[in-house]
């Protein structure tokens, strides 16, 4: 059976090129990738297509404008849309018989059967690859009760929950079945970069471009504040948890050691596959790249100090 073959069309050339390296990895699809709604249309009159994917942030063409073009040109043209970032489709848009959805950031193992789906194509559902993890993270705490808030070491008052979904306002998190300590970031630094937050998603799409990673994470604490890459937002919240966990075991031998700053400011787990690598940005605050092992370790470094700089004035501690 002949693969399907995709037209991809998203003005970010970082993504689309992801985009289209990741259909055709599958292994299930060809993919052609263009940059504008001009270049678009002209591929769909020279080229047969089972699916065009058009990304809602195109430069040179509304999207709506670009959707009826291209069924003018080829009646019965199934197309997938990108949202922006946090958005969801406009209502015009909607209107317009939409056969799919894909949203930013996903993960690439979920790729065939959402264009499965939009190209009516439904098959069973395909088993997701595996996330990379820090090498010999430690394990969650296996009680589900939750971390302790505590004022001091010396005049700790009686402990008391916190509740799931509210920062605590406090020094210091213990976890007491993994002995780690987690230093709490202040509220009003996650705040103030949570109001920032559209500025600091371009700022590592930007990083994502240099470096093509898996995942991009921006974590204060032990909350995702931001992310990119390709990876699922469940899916970096949960190296979201690993990488705090990993970085506070880190910290913990860094004093140990007598390391003047108490924490390392760089951590580096290598893989066959994959590295994860973190930059301090700040107490609590980090920057993860899991990515492909190929990627040279000088340009993540230069990169993401570059991202480091500019990231530096959303932090107020």
């Amino acid at each position: 059976m002949a693969k399907a073959n995709i037209l991809v069309v998203d003005s970010d050339e970082g993504f689309g090129f992801m985009l289209k390296e990741g259909l055709q990895n599958s292994g299930h699809y060809t993919a052609k990738w263009v940059h504008s709604g001009s270049e678009a249309l002209q591929a769909v009159v020279e080229e047969a297509f089972d699916l065009v994917i058009i990304d809602m942030g195109l430069a040179d063409m509304a999207p709506a404008r670009l959707i009826q073009a291209v069924r003018e040109a080829k009646n019965g043209m199934r197309i997938m849309m990108i949202p922006l970032i946090g958005q969801d489709l406009p209502d015009k848009i909607k209107t317009l018989e939409i056969n799919g959805i894909l949203t930013k950031p996903f993960f690439v193992g979920d790729l065939p059967d959402l264009i499965d789906q939009a190209t009516g194509q439904r098959k069973s559902p395909r088993p997701s690859a595996p996330i990379p993890v820090p090498a010999k993270p430690v394990p969650p705490a296996p009680s589900p009760t939750p971390p302790v808030a505590t004022r001091s070491a010396e005049q700790a008052p009686p402990p008391v929950s916190a509740p799931a979904s509210t920062p605590v306002e406090s020094a210091i998190m213990v976890d007491e079945a993994s002995s780690l300590t987690f230093v709490t970031v202040p509220q009003k630094t996650i705040s103030y970069l949570r109001s920032n937050e559209a500025e600091i998603l371009r700022l590592l799409d930007d990083l994502n471009r240099e470096v093509r990673a898996e995942a991009i994470l921006l974590i204060a604490g032990l909350e995702l504040i931001a992310q990119a890459g390709m990876r699922s937002r469940t899916q970096c919240q949960e190296l979201t948890l690993l990488v705090a966990q990993s970085s506070q075991a880190a910290a913990q031998a860094a004093s140990f050691l007598g390391e003047r700053a108490g924490r390392f400011g760089q951590s580096l787990h290598e893989g066959s596959e994959y590295r994860l690598y973190s930059l301090s940005l700040g107490e609590g605050i980090l920057l993860s790249l899991a990515l492909s092992s190929n990627v040279p370790l000088g340009m993540i470094r230069h990169q993401c100090r570059q991202t480091a700089d500019q990231l530096a004035k959303f932090i107020i501690q």
